[in-house]
């Protein structure tokens, strides 16, 4: 597989170290490459997304989205058939495990209104957009599992939290590559599960994986597509 890495940040650095052999270039957001691959991963920002897109439907190559803050609603006309496309606001595995316990985790309080769901996500002062990729992500696996909750807001201290609300809160400082924290708060008890990423390491691995699984499809994915395949046995009852 010859891979390709738009963006030099910490995902890209990370994608192109963990490549290896496999790696046939790494370019930053201005410029496109001259050189066709197999795959190309897109971690740099949300406004080149549609332009490497172009690129890679005129060369044929197969597309991740691993980047946030972009927006394109034709995206499944767009790809149609021409190349595979695979949209993740998270490459890690283990993100996509936590997912799952969290849409569990939502079930449960869907069974009692005390039980009110929350979500709290912490990166680093750097990082722009809020709330992360993986935070929407969460919260819309919440409101799936608690459909009580039919849409999240960011609090302020000016305006109340309605009962149909999620609260998400965001915070930017210091140096946290990546930290979720999925809770419930009830009269008696509170229950939190916690993600906390200490490098883009486990994103590049699970890109890299995503990548191989992409090749020889058509169409438009995702990362849970890829995760299915893989965890979805890990839920199943296992009778002794």
């Amino acid at each position: 597989m010859r891979l390709g890495v738009f963006g030099k940040g910490r995902l890209g650095s990370a994608i192109a170290e963990c490549a290896g052999s496999d790696l046939a270039w790494c370019i930053g957001r201005n410029g496109l490459p001259l050189e066709g691959v197999d795959v190309a991963i897109d971690a740099s920002s949300g406004a080149s997304v549609a332009e490497h897109l172009d690129w890679c439907i005129q060369h044929g190559t197969d597309f991740l989205i691993g980047t946030t803050g972009w927006d394109m609603p034709n995206l499944a006309e767009r790809v149609g058939q021409k190349i595979a496309v695979l949209t993740a606001p998270n490459f890690s595995l283990t993100v996509a495990v936590y997912t799952r316990l969290s849409l569990i985790l939502a079930r449960f309080a869907a069974m009692d209104e005390s039980r009110d769901p929350y979500l709290v996500e912490h990166h680093h002062a750097r990082k722009h957009d809020a709330p992360s990729g993986t935070a929407k992500l969460l919260a819309t696996t919440l409101m799936k599992g608690c459909p009580r909750k039919t849409e999240w807001v960011i609090p302020s201290i000016s305006q109340d939290v309605k009962p149909f609300q999620l609260s998400v809160s965001s915070i930017r400082a210091g140096y946290t590559y990546s930290s979720h924290t999925v809770g419930l708060d009830s009269p008696g008890e509170v229950i939190e599960l916690h993600h906390s990423a200490r490098s883009a390491m486990p994103f590049a691995e699970g890109a890299l994986q995503a990548a191989r699984w992409i090749q020889g499809r058509k169409g438009l994915f995702t990362m849970d597509q890829v995760a299915k395949e893989l965890l979805d046995p890990l839920f199943l009852e296992v009778n002794p």
